[in-house]
């Protein structure tokens, strides 16, 4: 059954433009520019290519520099921010999406690193993260154990933070969906583990065992991980934990999330489309949340 809130939000549906009219229109547009500099728009089919460029010659980079994009790439060559936003309209321009729309998510994206803009996520009782407890980037995951969107990501994202742990630690904080089966109980089983200092194992247990989670399951996966089952079974049957749990729910609700599941950046949304990679978006985002937080803003080249 599909949760009320809506799955997979940093999808980003809304900017996959698929209509004739936005194709018509880009496929009409002429090429305002050659190709640009440090630039790979392989990708993109003749229409797409056009689009880029047109952008490319319409919005100004965001590094602080007086220049479009176009001119960014061409006139100050020293800028490592250019590139990177060139790429993010190549990856939008790829999965079809209009100018318009290309636009929108151009500002929501940046404007979204405002400090006013981040959500304020208490991660002081969801510990310890997976990564270096001290790396710069905290990604903090909005996630329901029985959600079929959180299972096919949770491997792209735990590989992510294993391949870097010095850069990002993962924190997860439960927001189990009111409609599917056992996804409170998967929850207090997590909490019951954070409590015991076995998490992360616990955290895998019901990821691995996304249609297995009744009681006895549950308390299986707790001696499993070298809990005391006894003691998850009295968790279950007197709801432990769940004032921390439905903390985690309205605290995400206010952020606000409009899906599991959801990640922040240092309290920036992400919700970048992306084809196939979460892993490439992740780094995309990353490198940017990583140059932020070392120059308290876009480096000034």
């Amino acid at each position: 059954m599909r949760p009320k809130v809506r799955t997979a939000a940093w999808l980003a549906a809304a900017v996959f433009a698929t209509g004739v009219a936005a194709r018509a229109a880009a496929a009409s547009a002429e090429p305002s520019t050659p190709d640009l500099p440090g630039v790979d728009t392989s990708e993109l089919a003749p229409a797409q290519l056009a689009m880029f460029r047109k952008i490319a010659a319409e919005e100004f980079c965001y590094c602080g520099c007086p220049h479009t994009l176009e001119g960014c790439l061409r006139e100050h060559k020293a800028c490592r921010h250019a590139p990177r936003m060139a790429q993010l309209i190549v990856r939008l321009a790829a999965h079809s999406a209009s100018a318009d729309d290309i636009h929108k998510v151009l500002r929501s994206y940046y404007a979204g690193f405002e400090r006013g803009k981040r959500a304020r996520l208490d991660v002081k009782d969801f510990g310890p993260p997976l990564g270096d407890a001290h790396a710069p980037v905290s990604i903090v995951e909005f996630s329901d154990f029985t959600c079929p969107f959180c299972q096919r990501v949770k491997p792209e994202i735990d590989a992510y933070v294993h391949d870097n742990p010095q850069r990002v630690r993962l924190y997860y904080k439960p927001f189990p969906i009111a409609s599917h089966p056992h996804a409170m109980e998967a929850a207090i089983a997590a909490e019951w583990a954070r409590d015991q200092g076995l998490f992360w194992k616990m955290y895998d247990q019901l990821f691995g065992h996304p249609h297995n989670l009744a009681e006895g399951d549950l308390v299986g996966y707790a001696a499993a991980i070298g809990g005391d089952p006894d003691d998850l079974r009295k968790a279950l049957e007197t709801g432990r934990n769940q004032a921390r749990i439905t903390a985690s729910q309205a605290e995400g609700r206010a952020a606000p999330m409009t899906g599991t599941p959801t990640l922040y950046l240092n309290g920036h949304k992400l919700e970048l489309p992306y084809g196939h990679d979460l892993r490439d978006v992740l780094d995309f985002a990353v490198e940017d949340e990583e140059e932020w937080a070392k120059h308290g803003g876009w480096e000034r080249d």
